[in-house]
């Protein structure tokens, strides 16, 4: 009796604290670093995204700053910085630094929720221990040569690498709350109460609007436990998996709407490659399909938490291993999907290691946990050493983004610029001075961008005209200022192919070492003009090449033949248009036209339209001096998912009620 009592309290409150212990160890600097070495990624976007909300709590439906505007929910998927932003605000920290230790402390319970998903699931607490020991010091997808190669070794900690020197703090998030998701979602079909179906509901919507890498993994997690489910029918575990994750979305909706999923599912075959669907993609589904069912029957016998790890481990294994050795891209970028996979080979490893003993020697489970205890002893010195080594910390005020910022600050007084490279990712940490692009292309409504940002950057095709094409570009999507990262700048990724294109064509404003800001000339400072109607974009451009109607586009913005239509920002997400109109004209914004911009003058209603750039065109019914005020609501897909999220949480607010009073 007093063995089993040790042993509970060993299992629920040594084991977690144990191996939260060994995780800080390796990410204790992490809580302290405000700014990390490598500026090459996300950290300074989520920076930027947290200090616009501690900067705006109450004015949060368009986002200004990245791509000629954005609606708040295609920026990022919210809850991180959502959570950086409102712990800013109330206390007074630096959203840099909250970033770190936020994702920080996801790396350190990451593998104690692997932990209590397993002890739950098996009830096992010494394979459970011995699993989320090996997934936090262990990287098995070094075994692949090109992983291996980039991290220098076999024995190199992938999940600290992807964390501390490639940023990947929402990926570290959103995998930490996967196995917590996963256990509630058990315990919901398995106990069948309302409470563990209201927190598994919870838990999974916190998953998909912290990383949209985290909600494939969930996905296929939430498959392997479908099929594997033992307890009831397996249509009645189905039809509740459904219904969670339906109400799940529906409460989330209005942060994750219709319209940034269809967003991903335009851009994310074009980010970082080409992973469109293809021949091989079909063939590398029927794989995994095929392979998932053949697994699925060969371990009926198996118990079902193995059956679970099995299949689960194959997903995530398969569409790694294909897309890196077979270049089979079941989904885009699939190479994100590593330290998934992983967790879900060590937790195979262990268990599944364990029940083959079992029936082949069972006296020899002892002696193997035994030595991989060593092992794990071992690999955890190294991983502290490695882990320490990768965490890096930078004065950010003595780099070059930082005073081309407070540069910008106090000279561009407000005026949309273009920000070269990695640069743009840390620029709006500093100062709200707006950039052309600098945000999350995934979410990127406005397709037509990311052509015009490409034919910048690298003039493919453009010969003798691409300083002179890349001037267009710059006009035409309201540009005052480019910067330009040379061979010999700071900066990471050098986009420009040729960074000199601009040399006797853009004036010099400033330059720092290899970086130089150059002078886009405009005519106006405004992001609204007036011009007749034929002189729009009228078509998308069919590539960065495509320029006829754009040149008579910054043709009509150059033109001193109309009037100035200057524009006032009255919030982040309404403004004020004042302009001389003739009959017919238009007034052309340079700000992304989405579903839920208004425009009135002295309060009736005016007709908007997208041009071919995709900006917002006011048409409006007025002569002589006219004040047009244009505002964004986030329209009829806003409204229709708040009324949907108000609706869930009133049903689960009333099942909750019915749950309490319902007799023991």
């Amino acid at each position: 009796m007093i063995g089993d009592q040790w042993r509970r309290r060993a299992a629920w409150w040594i084991a977690p604290p144990a191996i939260f212990a060994l995780n800080f160890a390796m990410a204790a600097r992490l809580f302290r670093v405000e700014y990390l070495a490598n500026m090459a990624f996300i950290d300074g976007q989520f920076a930027a995204m947290a200090r616009h909300v501690a900067a705006y709590p109450g004015d949060l439906l368009w986002w200004p700053q990245w791509s000629c505007g954005l609606p708040w929910p295609n920026i990022y998927m919210p809850l991180l910085y959502m959570t950086m932003g409102f712990a800013s605000l109330v206390t007074g920290h630096s959203p840099a630094l909250l970033y770190h230790q936020i994702t920080a402390a996801a790396f350190c319970l990451g593998p104690v929720f692997v932990y209590l998903m397993a002890l739950v699931m098996s009830r096992k607490p010494v394979q459970s221990f011995l699993a989320a020991a090996a997934y936090s010091v262990f990287s098995p997808c070094a075994s692949i040569p090109v992983i291996r190669a980039d991290l220098h070794s076999l024995w190199n900690l992938r999940r600290m690498q992807v964390l501390a020197f490639y940023g990947e703090g929402p990926h570290t998030a959103a995998l930490a709350l996967v196995p917590l998701a996963i256990l509630f979602l058990y315990l919901a079909l398995t106990r069948r109460k309302f409470a563990w179906r209201l927190l598994a509901g919870t838990l999974m919507a916190a998953t998909v609007t912290t990383n949209s890498y985290g909600a494939v993994i969930l996905a296929a997690g939430v498959t392997a436990l479908a099929v594997t489910q033992a307890a009831g029918s397996f249509r009645r575990s189905l039809a509740a998996i459904l219904g969670i994750s339906a109400l799940a979305y529906g409460w989330i909706s209005p942060l994750l709407p219709p319209s940034v999923l269809a967003a991903i599912r335009m851009n994310s075959p074009t980010i970082e490659g080409d992973y469109h669907f293809t021949g091989r993609s079909l063939a590398g589904v029927l794989i995994l399909a095929a392979g998932f069912a053949l697994l699925w029957l060969a371990s009926r016998r198996a118990s079902p938490f193995l059956r679970f790890l099995l299949l689960f481990a194959w997903l995530l294994t398969g569409v790694v291993a294909l897309g890196w050795l077979a270049r089979a891209y079941v989904v885009p970028q699939p190479q994100r999907y590593q330290i998934a996979m992983d967790m879900s080979l060590c937790l195979l490893a262990v268990f599944g290691g364990a029940a083959m003993l079992r029936r082949v020697s069972p006296r020899a489970l002892p002696w193997a946990a035994a030595v991989l205890s060593l092992a794990l002893a071992a690999q955890s010195i190294h991983s502290v050493r490695y882990s320490r080594s990768q965490i890096r910390e930078l004065n950010i005020t003595n780099t070059t983004v930082y005073r081309l910022a407070r540069w910008m600050d106090s000279n561009m007084h407000g005026a949309r610029v273009m920000v070269g490279g990695a640069y743009s990712l840390y620029f709006n940490g500093f100062t709200d001075t707006p950039q052309v692009h600098g945000g999350n292309d995934p979410t990127l409504p406005n397709f037509t961008l990311r052509d015009a940002t490409f034919a910048i950057y690298s003039g493919m095709n453009a010969g003798t005209h691409d300083g002179e094409n890349a001037v267009l570009w710059l006009k035409a999507l309201g540009a005052h200022a480019v910067s330009v990262p040379g061979p010999g700048s700071q900066e990471f990724y050098k986009p420009f192919v040729n960074p000199r294109k601009f040399d006797g064509l853009l004036p010099v404003l400033w330059r720092e070492g290899d970086d130089t800001v150059y002078g886009v000339p405009a005519r106006s400072d405004s992001l609204a003009h007036v011009m007749q109607p034929d002189d729009l974009v009228g078509h998308i451009p069919i590539s960065g090449l495509d320029l006829a109607e754009v040149r008579r586009f910054v043709a009509a913005l150059d033109s001193p033949s109309f009037p100035a239509a200057p524009w006032r920002w009255t919030s982040q997400h309404s403004a004020e248009i004042r302009a001389e109109l003739s009959p017919g004209q238009v007034v052309s914004t340079q700000v992304t036209w989405r579903p839920g911009w208004n425009a009135t003058v002295g309060g009736v209603s005016q007709p908007v339209s997208k041009d071919g750039l995709g900006f917002l065109v006011v048409r409006p019914e007025c002569q002589g001096p006219c004040t047009i005020e244009v505002s964004f609501d986030g329209g009829a897909e806003w409204r229709i998912t708040c009324l949907l999220s108000l609706a869930v949480m009133l049903l689960a607010l009333g099942l909750a009620v019915r749950e309490v009073r319902r007799p023991r």
